[in-house]
């Protein structure tokens, strides 16, 4: 059997960023886990997902420079379907992409960049972590 692992970046909201591998994130349940290095050491930890404000499914670990972004990407969503959105959290920190569906009774939605060139393919956001979400135009 092929075990399938996503790169990720966990924003925390104490601030703590963790960086790793789970398998076995799925966006209905509360607890995952991931596989990180610390001190040249693979560990395991569980993580619950009420304590995060969004996983960040990503390319690589550390992104793009500021420099190297793609300003002129275009911002569009594909085949005009979802809604473009921008997300704010109690800490200040902002995201936009578009989202497929959004339901408030969830524990959280997946948000898409808008630049698919982006080092984030995707990003599951917990509802219950954000202070206020709003439509952007198109």
């Amino acid at each position: 059997m092929v075990q399938l692992s996503n790169k990720v970046v966990i924003k925390f909201l104490d601030g703590t960023i963790m960086r790793g591998v789970t398998n076995d994130f799925v966006p209905v349940r509360e607890n995952f886990h991931i596989i990180y290095r610390d001190d040249d050491t693979d560990k395991i930890k569980e993580v619950s997902v009420p304590v995060m404000k969004a996983i960040f499914f990503v390319r690589d670990f550390y992104g793009k420079k500021e420099g190297d972004k793609h300003a002129s990407a275009p911002k569009r969503v594909p085949g005009d379907v979802g809604k473009r959105v921008k997300v704010t959290f109690p800490d200040g920190e902002v995201i936009s992409g578009y989202t497929y569906s959004f339901r408030q009774d969830e524990l959280g939605f997946f948000l898409f960049p808008m630049d698919e060139a982006d080092n984030n393919q995707r990003i599951f956001v917990v509802i219950r972590n954000v202070s206020k979400m709003e439509e952007e135009t198109r």
